[in-house]
């Protein structure tokens, strides 16, 4: 059977376009108002690009962004901090569910929609494979981080493929706690990050990476895209978006929620007799930081941000956090509390267990001191 979904090639977009126009078409696939879709775009200037759970000032060195001209995105997907540019080449797949090209699960849907970049990467001679759960890697080296969101009644996957790979520029953006810390970063990068044009020792052409991921999704899994322009309806929700997400107010705005529950104090700082403001980073399938205010053995207020994914996206991590309040700082209490927030929202969390969040609490009061 000959499945027809729509294909948006868009060239190159501003980083607000980007990560905004695969909610505003998910919104339009959800109501059934356009077709399943595939976009094509790439960046047309550098931009960073962090994760919807996590805090600008704690993961970007802001003030070297700034001074290179670099735009500050907060997008609504998880996952972690990047640098996106026109050194690589972006994709997106927004689907229906309910339609029988969407599977159940968040991690099949990774599985199938993985295929079309992995096609491509095989056809210019290289051997991909998968990191669960998102990764590309090309000789054991990243070269395709991917994540998905649901919008309405549709998921979306977001993932691109690196043309080039600007490390030394990506160690610079990342806030490091040392320069000695920064320059190990910078050469793990280079260890751990790759690109089309150093595998196959050749520049890449982006027309031809573009051409064969199209085909990928006919020869992998039988979908034909046919080329198409975004609605007007699609085009006035999206510019509503960037206008609204490209606002200070909400590019920090977990930061500025930090700083209200933090009252300004520095990490470790006492803010008056027995409350502490205590800060630790827990490792699981991806990193969990709380920042918490306790007092005395009780959680006054906490902040819980990471490079995992949620789902839905928002107000579930936001619930756990008003539901920890006033939680005794003992396992039983903090577990109890954690799981009645993921009943009550239904959140289901990528990269992370909620045992994982009661570790990262309980580290953070003992490194409190």
């Amino acid at each position: 059977m000959n499945i027809l979904w729509r294909l948006l090639d868009l060239g190159t977009v501003s980083g607000y376009t980007m990560t905004n126009l695969y909610e505003a078409v998910g919104r339009a696939v959800s109501a059934g108002d356009a077709p399943n879709t595939v976009i094509l775009d790439h960046p047309e200037a550098p931009f960073v690009n962090i994760g919807y759970h996590q805090l600008m000032d704690k993961e970007i060195n802001v003030g070297f962004a700034r001074a290179k001209g670099f735009s500050l995105v907060r997008r609504t997907i998880g996952g972690g901090a990047i640098l996106d540019g026109p050194w690589e080449q972006d994709y997106f797949a927004v689907v229906r569910r309910g339609d029988p090209e969407c599977p159940a699960t968040i991690p099949e849907f990774y599985g199938m929609f993985l295929r079309p970049p992995m096609y491509a990467l095989r056809k210019l001679g290289l051997e991909p494979s998968v990191r669960p759960p998102n990764d590309i890697l090309v000789g054991g080296r990243k070269i395709s981080g991917n994540g998905a969101i649901t919008i309405e009644k549709a998921n979306v996957l977001a993932g691109d493929l690196l043309l080039e790979s600007p490390t030394s520029l990506m160690s610079e953006i990342i806030r490091a706690p040392s320069e000695k810390f920064k320059d190990k970063l910078a050469k793990s990068m280079s260890e751990w990050v790759t690109s089309i044009s150093v595998e196959t020792g050749e520049a890449a052409d982006r027309s031809e990476v573009k051409r064969l991921i199209v085909e990928g999704y006919g020869e992998e899994l039988g979908i034909t895209l046919e080329p198409g322009n975004l609605t007007p309806e699609e085009n006035t929700t999206l510019r509503t978006l960037v206008e609204a997400r490209s606002t200070e107010e909400w590019i920090f705005s977990k930061d500025n929620d930090l700083l209200m529950k933090m009252g300004g104090d520095a990490r470790g700082a006492k803010v008056r007799g027995g409350v502490t403001v205590s800060e630790a980073v827990h490792k699981a399938g991806k990193l969990v930081r709380v920042v918490l205010v306790s007092e005395e053995d009780r959680i006054a207020s906490v902040s819980i941000s990471g490079d995992f994914f949620t789902q839905p996206y928002t107000g579930a991590v936001e619930e756990l956090e008003r539901n920890l309040a006033g939680a005794k700082l003992t396992e039983e209490d903090l577990a109890r509390r954690v799981k009645e927030a993921f009943e009550r929202t239904g959140m289901m969390v990528f990269g992370a267990s909620q045992e994982d969040f009661v570790k990262a609490i309980l580290k953070a009061r003992f490194e409190s001191g």
